[in-house]
């Protein structure tokens, strides 16, 4: 059985309301199979949604400062991260569990956590834990009701840390592949600035999440015919347990990064 996990920042106490996440759910997610079960019991909401059990539990304390630091110093997303994610007092855990596929999992998950910030004025923004991503608020509602429903919102469901390794590389990796089902994506010694290996991972997985999993051991990918970049399945040099799919261009660097996933 799938299991899915975000979490909601909070600057104060609020209440969960079935009634308010059931109209946003409606509203915004017509194409989602109808919701039943709605069970409501001291701070914790849960619900049935297309195949899966959904739970939504307060918590009254923060999130461990300890498994946000890493993400608020790196966010992309979150300008002012660090001083913004130190007000929330209390977060909320939505839990997604069921027999779906990961993709199909991901996705209810992100309405769900979508409409539940969107019922919430004291929310300030989401915690996605299978990235290390921290997520303003607003940023996720927007990603979930203007991409979602075209496809892949990799932005938020993927971290593409990359950075340089020389003064003529960069390496990169990503981290929330696996909870999508597919291998992470990494590189080490690309001849590229930094600013473009991220847009070639986030295109390559991107294209990887809509497709599958099509890229073959020893495949090569490329922009045109000149540009040649093996695919490798390999262990990883960034800490992933599992295989990753390792970018080798054809006069990659070995430097090891100092950088790691958190």
């Amino acid at each position: 059985m799938a299991i899915g996990i975000s979490m909601i920042m909070l600057t104060a106490d609020a209440p969960i309301c079935a009634e308010d996440l059931h109209q946003q759910l409606a509203e915004y997610w017509r194409g989602l199979p109808p919701v039943s079960e709605f069970n409501e019991d001291d701070g914790t909401l849960s619900l049935e949604i297309g195949g899966a059990s959904l739970i939504i539990a307060k918590m009254p304390a923060p999130i461990p400062w300890s498994d946000l630091a890493g993400p608020c110093a790196t966010s992309l997303l979150w300008k002012n991260a660090a001083d913004e994610v130190k007000q929330h007092t209390v977060h909320w855990i939505v839990t997604i569990t069921g027999d779906l596929e990961p993709l199909r999992l991901t996705k209810i998950l992100t309405q769900a956590t979508a409409a539940a910030l969107a019922t919430c004025e004291e929310a300030i923004g989401v915690y996605w834990g299978k990235a290390t991503l921290v997520i303003p608020k607003n940023i996720f509602i927007d990603f979930t009701k203007q991409v979602l429903p075209h496809g892949a919102p990799m932005h938020i469901w993927v971290d593409f840390r990359v950075g340089k390794d020389s003064d003529t590389s960069s390496s990169g990796f990503t981290v929330g592949m696996k909870a999508l089902g597919h291998m992470e994506l990494e590189t080490q010694g690309a001849p590229e600035p930094p600013s473009e290996l991220r847009e070639r991972l986030l295109a390559l997985a991107g294209y990887v999440v809509e497709n599958g999993p099509v890229i073959q051991d020893g495949d090569t990918v490329g922009e045109d015919a000149q540009e040649r970049i093996r695919v490798v399945y390999s262990d990883s040099s960034f800490g992933h347990e599992d295989k990753v799919m390792r970018l080798t261009y054809e006069t990659a660097s070995t430097k090891n990064p100092w950088w790691k996933p958190w």
